[in-house]
């Protein structure tokens, strides 16, 4: 059996030269965005390469005189073995639709997919199924329901506004907090705020997307074509996700979004996600709320927050995310992220 070596393309350049040029060999390009890259060898000979970000397996290439299964498996078993023993419960795939039959053979369950472009799938114990079931009880027979996904870093007057407006526009709103931790927010901490922000909301419940709304921290890009339009597929994804299973699992009928009259990836997400959810569930866009002449996001608060400009961030805030802002938890994480802890630039 070949061998399995850790490549570190990070610290060394002709590791790194290696793996790039064996992933343009399979007509894939080549992430940064990886935490661990593994090579199987045969003898000095590089087969096949896999990486790792967080429980997603990324960057998978097989050399086509190895394609017949074995490596494919022990590869996939190894980077599997890894996720697991960082005590991640499930693993994550992205990959081309003509793979899938692959990863299925090892155990994976397709999630969700873009025809003619990539496939979702995940290996897990309590699964996407589980999550499904974790939610349902919070389903409503009767009205219409409705649902917003936000990642909320940190939540500002403009989320509240948001939630706010859908609220008074239909019986029941489900507000969905992006579970991953990729943001100078903790998963935790958003979650907290943002339940801390609709408190005065009756009729409506703050849950958790797991990892089943993708995040553009982890989507993958690198076996689309250089021509693909990335955020097209990812909103496409999502939205496929959303409503053949999320929708119907909780009856939702409307999704609210904000408007981004100055950003065009949001614009073409909110396209995608428009032409794939309707009929079936209704896209509505939301005005963006300014304060002032200040228009209110969570980018233009980390900013001030870098600057320990709080008086300013007060403007842009609900009363609940201020109280947290300072305390000494929040001023502990804004000390993080004035030294660069998290990136001040993820949304």
């Amino acid at each position: 059996m070949a061998d399995i070596r850790r490549l570190f393309v990070h610290q060394q350049r002709d590791v790194y030269d290696m793996w790039v040029g064996f992933l343009n060999q399979a007509n894939i390009r080549h992430e940064d965005n990886v935490e661990f890259v593994y090579g199987v060898f045969e003898g000095d000979q590089l087969i096949a390469t896999g990486s790792i970000y967080q429980n997603i397996l990324k960057c998978i290439a097989v050399c086509k005189d190895f394609t017949g299964g074995a490596t494919l498996s022990q590869l996939i078993s190894h980077l599997m073995s890894e996720v697991m023993d960082r005590g991640f419960k499930a693993c994550y795939v992205y990959t081309k639709p003509d793979t899938t039959q692959s990863f299925e053979y090892l155990g994976f369950k397709e999630i969700g997919r873009v025809d003619g472009e990539l496939v979702f799938l995940e290996k897990a114990i309590n699964g996407f199924d589980s999550y499904l079931e974790s939610i349902q009880q919070y389903r409503h027979e009767d009205g219409v329901s409705a649902a917003i996904v936000m990642n909320a870093n940190p939540f500002t007057k403009g989320h509240q506004y948001l939630v706010e407006s859908a609220a008074a526009a239909v019986d029941y709103v489900f507000v969905f907090v992006l579970s991953e931790d990729a943001s100078a927010f903790p998963a935790a901490v958003r979650k907290q705020l943002v339940m801390a922000g609709v408190s005065h909301l009756d009729n409506v419940t703050v849950l958790d997307t797991g990892s089943y709304m993708v995040s553009s921290q982890t989507f993958p890009s690198y076996f689309l074509k250089e021509s693909s339009d990335v955020t097209r597929i990812q909103a496409e994804l999502d939205a496929s996700i959303f409503k053949n299973r999320i929708a119907k699992t909780m009856n939702i009928r409307v999704r609210f979004v904000g408007e981004e009259p100055f950003s065009e990836a949001t614009n073409i997400y909110n396209t995608a996600l428009k032409t794939v959810l309707e009929p079936e569930v209704q896209l509505r866009i939301i005005p963006r709320k300014q304060e002032g002449d200040v228009v209110i996001s969570a980018t233009r608060v980390r900013e001030h927050l870098y600057l320990n400009d709080l008086e300013f961030v007060k403007e842009l805030v609900p009363t609940t995310t201020y109280d947290y802002l300072t305390s000494q938890a929040g001023q502990s994480l804004i000390e993080d992220i004035r030294n660069g802890g998290k990136s001040i630039g993820k949304v």
